[in-house]
């Protein structure tokens, strides 16, 4: 199965199916999931932390055997029809090595080249100068 979005309906979907027994895709262009909740501080209707809800499912994803994280990247093409779908997507490059990373920092600290941080999920880096 494709999930394609990282936000709180892909992550929950992607659970779901996994739980079902399908291996899922999960595929965001940005470089990280959750899309738009971290931003959030309260939910509605119930006006709990959205980190609170979050947090937990961020975890559960990624550590579900049936579920394969793929951030940072773009669906270039989509063909065949139900059930038979074939997907050709494109990873962008981070310039780290992903399977070595720990998400500590310290790379984004002690790199060269500095870039504006991102704002509202936006995947443009423009360099500072």
């Amino acid at each position: 199965m494709l999930v394609v979005g990282g936000g709180i309906a892909g992550i929950q979907a992607s659970l779901d199916l996994a739980e079902s027994g399908y291996k899922v895709y999960l595929v965001e262009k940005s470089p990280a999931i959750g899309g738009t909740m971290p931003q959030l501080d309260k939910t509605f209707p119930t006006n709990d932390c959205s980190m609170c809800i979050l947090s937990p499912k961020l975890v559960e994803c990624g550590r579900h055997l049936n579920i394969n994280v793929i951030t940072y990247a773009d669906i270039l093409d989509i063909k065949g029809e139900p059930g038979k779908f074939k997907v050709r997507i494109r990873k962008r490059a981070r310039h780290i090595d992903a399977e070595k990373c720990t998400g500590c920092g310290d790379c984004y600290a002690n790199c060269p080249v500095k870039y504006k941080a991102y704002i509202r999920g936006e995947t443009k880096g423009t360099q500072d100068g």
